[in-house]
């Protein structure tokens, strides 16, 4: 048992804080990302599932290909409306994730990962708050 590794890296309590740092700023973007989500009358399933997949994966491309997967296969246009600033907000979490990583691949799939989740439980959250405030 003493020779056993944690499932994720360990992160430093300093690249832990540029995360969270990062996603306080990052906030308003998640923000309109619920917004727009509500506004294409995105189910709450959907909403839902998305939230899951990011909690769950070991694989930040999983979550590019869930989104491009809805908007791809959606006939009424509503994750057409929503997918793009989806993928755009997830290309500026991976830069960021670049950034503070440093360039270890394994550090910035972990850190991708953490802002994923981060940002997928802002943007449940405010889907779920626009809804209750029809």
């Amino acid at each position: 048992m003493k020779n056993q590794k944690p499932l994720a890296p360990v992160l430093e309590p300093e690249t832990l804080k540029k995360i969270d740092l990062y996603l306080e700023e990052f906030y308003p973007n998640a923000v309109n990302a619920g917004n727009e989500m509500f506004s294409a009358e995105l189910g709450k399933a959907q909403i839902r599932g998305l939230e899951t997949l990011v909690t769950s994966t070991s694989r930040f491309s999983e979550v590019i290909n869930y989104i491009k997967n809805q908007t791809g296969k959606d006939k009424k246009g509503k994750w057409l409306q929503a997918g793009p600033l989806l993928l755009d907000q997830l290309d500026l979490l991976e830069n960021k994730a670049d950034e503070i990583g440093q360039g270890d691949a394994t550090t910035v799939l972990e850190i991708k990962l953490r802002l994923a989740r981060g940002w997928a439980k802002q943007v449940t959250t405010h889907y779920l708050y626009s809804r209750s405030q029809k």
